[in-house]
């Protein structure tokens, strides 16, 4: 409220200082004024029925007194604010109308209707913007709770197996397990349409020590080349996203290797012993990285391979296609 309280106060004094309202015009365009700008505080809140309100205001005080172009910077505003493209479409044509019989189809109309298309346009990206922010930010908690929840699962059932415990322990401990798949399996269906790449994805050394410590063997740290950022993150996460699944597919004690191969195309395998069947399909987290490496020019493939579980990335070194 009070971002469109400081936005709602420069427009005014905008609209006030060219001389689209003084007080000569009198108390009927005194009120159209004050439609045209007040209803603009809640234009965040109620942004189609703040631009239908504006605009008639400004409709009618374009018709009613000499039109000045500050006249209809209100409805510019609500614009911005309004996502649906054949109500801000209509708002523009209506106020390119009541322009038109004072300043005609160039200077009038024309000019309104560009303004608007411009107007609308820039918010639409911002809308975008922020929407792929959101996205983003909720692919980076479905990549941080999977990752831990996975390690707290295998903790437990490490426990479960080889502990010390009486039967109202293991109850205990059932229970949560069961919790903890629950959970995992809740942060998966609820973001399940969200693929797009993380703006920053967590921090593989942090990802990899903490994995470490559950019980995952692994020799040394991949060492990454050189890449341009949408290329490096998306390597990292599929590194952090195989660890993951090698631990919890096959528990505490499990060796993992990893290879980079460098050129013009950067190529990581990941490949574990196989205990007991393989993984169905690959899981969520490989599913969603296969679509991103299509997206980005290369391709993710998994399998079984001579009692190895192999899971293979192939990415361009130079850009990532959008």
């Amino acid at each position: 409220m009070r971002q469109s309280l400081v936005t709602t106060a420069a427009v005014a004094a905008v609209f006030f200082a060219s001389g689209a309202w003084t007080p000569q015009q009198g108390l009927l365009a005194a009120g159209l004024s004050a439609v045209q700008l007040v209803p603009l505080l809640w234009s965040r809140r109620a942004p189609a029925l703040v631009l239908v309100v504006v605009t008639l205001a400004t409709a009618g005080h374009l018709l009613l007194e000499q039109p000045r172009n500050t006249m209809y910077v209100p409805v510019l505003l609500a614009l911005y604010s309004t996502p649906q493209r054949w109500l801000a479409a209509t708002a523009a044509l209506a106020t390119g109308a009541a322009v038109y019989p004072a300043k005609g189809a160039v200077d009038g109309t024309l000019l309104v209707v560009s303004i608007s298309a411009v107007a609308w346009l820039l918010g639409a990206e911002r809308r975008r913007a922020l929407a792929d922010r959101a996205e983003r930010a909720a692919r980076r908690l479905h990549d941080t709770l999977a990752q831990t929840t996975a390690v707290m699962l295998v903790q437990a059932e490490t426990l479960r197996a080889v502990g010390d415990l009486t039967d109202a322990d293991r109850e205990r401990l059932d229970t949560l397990l069961a919790a903890g798949r629950g959970a995992l399996t809740l942060v998966r269906r609820t973001l399940d349409d969200l693929r797009d790449d993380a703006e920053r994805a967590p921090d593989l050394a942090e990802v990899l020590a903490r994995l470490r410590t559950a019980g995952l063997v692994l020799d040394r740290d991949p060492v990454l080349p050189a890449l341009p950022r949408p290329v490096r993150e998306l390597a990292e996460r599929f590194v952090a996203e195989t660890a993951v699944n090698a631990l919890r597919h096959n528990g505490p004690g499990v060796r993992l290797w990893l290879d980079v191969e460098a050129g013009d195309r950067v190529t990581i395998t990941a490949r574990n012993a196989l205990k007991g069947a393989s993984p169905e399909g690959g899981g969520y987290g490989l599913a969603g990285l296969a679509e991103q490496a299509a997206a980005a020019g290369g391709a993710l493939v998994h399998g079984p391979r001579d009692g190895e579980w192999v899971v293979r990335l192939e990415l361009p070194a130079v850009r990532v296609a959008h």
